[in-house]
């Protein structure tokens, strides 16, 4: 089982930081069946083979993912897209 850790710096309010973070949820639903819930400032992230959690604190986004067998030879091209949807969303 590999780990994903991506820690992202940003400039946004933590309200617009989660704005931004529901945005991002929302295209993980629609695009690859991510189901996404709130607890306070941390987003957790589940499906079949994938679970995590979104963290949001003042300045920072940290994603960390566990992956199943099956997604583990792909941690790098997961860890390359996280970042860039971070930039995206976040940047």
């Amino acid at each position: 089982m590999a780990t994903v850790s991506v820690c992202y710096p940003h400039k946004r309010s933590l309200a617009e930081a989660r704005s931004a973070a529901d945005t991002f949820a929302s295209k993980l639903q629609a695009k690859l069946g991510v189901n996404c819930a709130w607890q306070g400032d941390t987003m957790t992230l589940e499906r079949q083979g994938v679970n995590g959690e979104l963290v949001l604190n003042d300045g920072e986004v940290n994603v960390q993912l566990k992956l199943g067998m099956m997604l583990s030879p792909m941690k790098g091209q997961i860890e390359s897209e996280i970042q860039r949807q971070l930039d995206k969303y976040l940047g």
